[in-house]
């Protein structure tokens, strides 16, 4: 497993413009990291410090004990940018190989490694199309296969899944989750997609205006919103509302939106509403959302 250590790191651009904000964390045995924020937060600044693309006004990044440039010569990782210069005039097998080379593989093991990554990201279709005549989505794709030419046991993902449709995100997803499992390999992925990938996800770091406010795992991130459960009760009689007095809710006229903070409380929820069955229309059970838990924490980084 890939160790990366962040300390300290600050990146200020011209005009005293404060990207990041002595931001510090380690990570040893995670597979999949989420770095969330909004825009603006320092996110892809991160990742570009952290590829060795920036280098930072003050602090310093490790991995495996390298700086990112000597981690590049070595191959430890690979990247897909938020935005990048593809060489359009070339098919997407041939933009895969040169990459391939570049890398330092030889010719016959360029060939065998781009076959793969073109059957793994579903490309075959494309395998001859120039560049320029994909669309924008198959673009994307693109992008994301080459920062695994070569196995890295590393790889930066900017926003891989902008701008393709939810069953193709749904496919790279799957693919992506089976590459770092069974690589042993590590992924710092910046989404906005946090609920997409939440099964996938060991832990979350979220940016807010270059300062790190979060740092947990997704169970953690979800603890923030302090209930486990949404329930909605749709009520026919409001006099039936004073039975739910005790939990915390949202009165919203024939609708209550009671927030439940345990499996307890919610079996006692559901013993209400069977005991009052007559009174009651409708009932729905729902689980809160990391983007909601996500929500909260950048709206405290707000307020302080």
């Amino acid at each position: 497993m890939t160790y990366i250590s962040v300390d300290n790191l600050w990146k200020i651009y011209r005009d005293n413009i404060v990207a990041l904000r002595g931001v510090s964390f380690n990570v040893s045995e995670e597979n999949l990291v989420i770095l969330a924020g909004p825009n603006g937060s320092g996110k892809t600044t991160l990742i570009r410090i952290m590829d060795g693309e920036l280098s930072p006004t003050k602090g310093y990044v490790e991995i495996n004990g390298l700086s990112p440039d000597e981690a590049r010569l070595k191959g430890l990782f690979g990247v897909m940018p938020q935005e990048a210069r593809l060489y359009e005039y070339l098919s997407v097998k041939e933009y895969l190989y040169y990459l391939a080379l570049i890398k330092g593989l030889s010719r016959s093991d360029a060939r065998r490694e781009v076959n793969r990554i073109i059957d793994d990201f579903m490309l075959s279709e494309y395998v001859n199309t120039r560049i320029e005549y994909l669309s924008g989505g198959f673009k994307r794709r693109v992008l994301l296969a080459q920062a695994f030419i070569g196995s890295p046991p590393l790889v930066f993902l900017d926003e891989p899944t902008v701008g393709l449709d939810p069953e193709m995100r749904v496919k790279l997803w799957d693919i992506i989750n089976r590459y770092l499992r069974e690589n042993n390999a590590t992924a710092f992925l910046v989404t906005h997609y946090l609920d997409e990938v939440k099964e996938y996800a060991d832990r979350v770091l979220v940016l807010f205006r270059g300062k790190l406010i979060f740092d947990g795992s997704p169970r953690k991130l979800l603890d923030v919103l302090g209930y486990k459960y949404r329930v909605l009760v749709k009520v026919a009689d409001r006099n039936v509302k004073a039975l739910f007095s005790s939990f915390n809710f949202n009165d919203r006229g024939d609708e209550l939106e009671l927030y439940v903070k345990s499996e307890v409380e919610l079996l006692e929820v559901l013993k209400i509403t069977r005991e009052n069955e007559d009174k009651i229309m409708e009932v729905a059970i729902e689980r809160p959302s990391l983007e909601e838990s996500y929500l909260r924490v950048v709206g405290v980084g707000k307020s302080s």
